[in-house]
């Protein structure tokens, strides 16, 4: 891929995890100014290119304050990222409403929050890219996993939704949809019983790197006529559902 980020400036959430970790190594890279949010400011990447900032999206109030912080310390802001993840398993009638609410909070609307306060300054300039991190298990359900596959089948048809809304506006919205990753999630997943193996055409697990090149490849100008896409990066497992 060709596209570079410099003078850019991306703004990654769940950027402690191993995927919006290796998403914020991969664009400052490419020369982007990353600015990495978690909760904790401890657990976030940082380096010459990447800006830790401590954020928690289930405040609506503390992530709009977030967005216009970038913008006025930074003048711009040109790409969004998230990659939330709530580690909530287990057998369906074992999880009650807090489960279900944990997840929905921090990732489904945690989302929105996010792609609302983004949205007026990608408005502004004309342009923008928005790649939100949803997951196989939206279209291929985990039984063990039901509260994060069924917010991330709500995120893909989100940015379905966003991509025709804000396409005319210059701003594009895709998904992409990780299939089985080595990570510390996968460990966890697998240890919750997933209920069948994770098999793929191309042998797996895959790598966050894998992950990452699939987002700089849509935050930049390369993919300027893709918008409402959902992108796997599954090893073609959806081909075995």
């Amino acid at each position: 891929m060709r596209a570079g980020f410099e003078g850019k400036v991306i703004w990654i959430t769940g950027a402690s995890g191993a995927l919006g970790r290796a998403s914020a190594e991969r664009l400052a890279a490419a020369g982007a100014t990353v600015i990495a949010s978690s909760r904790r400011r401890e657990t976030l990447p940082e380096s010459e290119r990447i800006v830790p900032l401590p954020l928690d999206v289930t405040s609506s109030a503390a992530t709009d304050a977030a967005a216009q912080e970038i913008v006025a310390r930074f003048g711009r802001l040109d790409g969004l990222v998230t990659s939330t993840n709530v580690p909530v398993f287990g057998d369906f009638l074992e999880l009650d409403d807090a489960a279900w609410q944990q997840v929905i909070d921090a990732k489904l609307l945690g989302t929105v929050r996010l792609v609302r306060a983004a949205l007026p300054h990608f408005i502004a300039a004309g342009k923008g890219s928005v790649v939100v991190l949803s997951g196989r298990g939206g279209i291929d359900p985990s039984p063990q996993h039901l509260p994060g596959s069924s917010v991330n089948a709500a995120l893909i048809l989100l940015v379905h939704g966003l991509g025709a809304v804000y396409g005319p506006k210059g701003v594009r919205v895709n998904a992409v949809s990780p299939g089985p990753i080595k990570s510390p999630r996968l460990d966890a997943l697998n240890a919750a019983g997933t209920g069948k193996p994770s098999q793929t055409p191309i042998p797996g697990p895959g790598l966050p790197t894998d992950v990452a090149d699939a987002v700089a490849f849509l935050l930049s100008d390369e993919a300027r006529f893709i918008t409402g896409a959902n992108l796997f990066v599954d090893g073609g497992g959806r081909a075995l559902s």
